[in-house]
């Protein structure tokens, strides 16, 4: 009956509260906005920056050189296929898997083509058949992955194409120090131009074997193998790294612990070891400059949204101080005909519930609303932001059921604080003297 009482009471005195509804939906609609924009940002982070590093986890086979070797392939893909296999990691499915030469020399790789140049961060040697669910993600302007076994093919990137004056099927000249210091020079037709113009844009995508012959090294050479896991699944990572380890051991393979941070990342690459040992990396580890900067954007959010809720708790605050005081004869009869204080109080508190809720229901609506509406109908134009940023040009965005919840929680739980004090006020109001109140 309380409950039934409590909505009564609220529906009657929506006109008191509806500038205050509006506030709460307005906050809340922010707040899902906010935190879904930047959990989408972050899944196109992680996304451009897995195919960046071979995966969103990557098995490395360090010496103590700062380079990284994987000398037995075979033995590194049956334990991908025994992860893959593995009960306990069935319901993180693998997107795809790498197996990767690479070549990282900002000063000795450079692409020309009719007069001009360009230099590359990297140069990566892929398996075409592997990676092409992954690589397919690319955002191509032109072009696409290429035929599966195409060792004449690159993939390159809009910053470099402009830099180029190149267009797809057109040949470009590639020249990098081989392994043995010599400078090689090897010719590639672009199969592929992907939108990007930050600081992942400058990077070649070759096959492995043929990067293996511009290098002088073995053409089965592979220093890194990685996995591609599905969106939101961040949190699983260092479960399945630690599992992927264990089967990795499992291989008669040294092995070190996972590194799941920058400062581990390097540390572990430039060890001291008597034997080569393989592990695995996450892509965070290797990505800690653009995490910490979507860390800030985070911190920064979040103290805008907790100062709204502040002003959320003190807009409650005053307007159930109001409300007890106009309702107080109201308050008193209900004192004199019996109702204990406890009730009293839960009245209100059930009152300031229902603001609550109604709050984030029409502020999620609203906000998912906002957040579909962007994707959908608008369009940002290319530059070093929006590609790092942004996919496909358009806002990503994700809204998990603990985002709703977590959003749900903070609204409600500041409409509840907010109605404490006034409804602990309205349980201790003297009936006798209630009764005798006016307006």
């Amino acid at each position: 009956m309380i409950v039934t009482a409590a909505w009564r009471n609220f529906v009657r005195n929506l006109k008191r509260y509806r500038v205050l509804l509006v506030a709460l939906v307005l906050i809340v609609t922010a707040l899902t906005a906010v935190l879904g924009t930047l959990l989408g940002l972050e899944n196109a982070i992680r996304e451009k920056a897995s195919r960046y590093f071979a995966g969103d986890l990557v098995v490395l086979g360090f010496a103590g050189n700062g380079g990284s070797l994987i000398p037995d392939p075979e033995a590194v893909e049956r334990a991908i296929n025994a992860l893959e296999a593995a009960d306990t990691d069935r319901d993180v499915p693998l997107r795809a898997w790498s197996r990767r030469s690479t070549y990282y020399d900002l000063q000795n790789i450079e692409l020309f083509f009719a007069g001009y140049y360009t230099r590359q961060r990297r140069l990566v040697g892929v398996e075409w058949a592997l990676e092409r669910p992954a690589l397919g993600q690319f955002n191509f302007v032109q072009g696409g992955v290429p035929e599966d076994g195409d060792e004449e093919a690159i993939l390159i990137s809009t910053a470099t194409a402009r830099d180029l004056g190149v267009a797809l099927g057109e040949p470009v000249l590639v020249s990098i120090r081989s392994d043995r210091g010599r400078t090689n020079t090897g010719e590639y037709l672009v199969r592929g131009i992907y939108s990007e113009s930050s600081f992942f844009g400058y990077t070649g995508y070759l096959h492995r074997r043929a990067l293996n012959r511009l290098r002088e090294a073995e053409e089965t050479t592979v220093n890194e193998m990685g996995i591609y896991l599905p969106a939101g699944t961040a949190e699983a990572e260092q479960a399945i790294a630690h599992t992927l380890t264990a089967h990795i051991a499992e291989q008669d393979l040294p092995t070190f612990a996972p590194l799941f941070d920058r400062d581990a990342y390097v540390e572990g690459a430039r060890a001291a070891r008597e034997q080569l040992e393989y592990g695995v990396v996450t892509v965070g580890a290797q990505l800690s400059e653009i995490t910490d900067l979507l860390d800030a954007i985070t911190i920064i959010a979040a103290a805008i949204m907790a100062l709204f809720l502040g002003i959320v708790v003190v807009g409650v605050s005053n307007t159930w101080t109001m409300v007890v005081w106009e309702r107080t004869r109201e308050i008193g009869t209900l004192r004199a005909l019996g109702m204990q204080r406890a009730r009293t109080a839960s009245l209100f508190l059930l009152e300031a519930l229902f603001l609550g809720v109604s709050g984030v229901i029409l502020g999620c609506t609203l906000g998912l609303a906002l957040l579909a509406g962007l994707s959908q109908w608008v369009e940002f134009e290319p530059n070093a932001f929006t590609t790092l940023f942004f996919t496909r040009g358009r806002l990503p965005w994700r809204m998990p059921f603990w985002g709703v919840g977590a959003i749900a929680a903070l609204a409600i739980g500041a409409s509840l604080f907010g109605a404490f004090r006034a409804a602990v006020r309205a349980s201790l109001v003297d009936p006798v003297e209630a009764l005798r109140h006016e307006k």
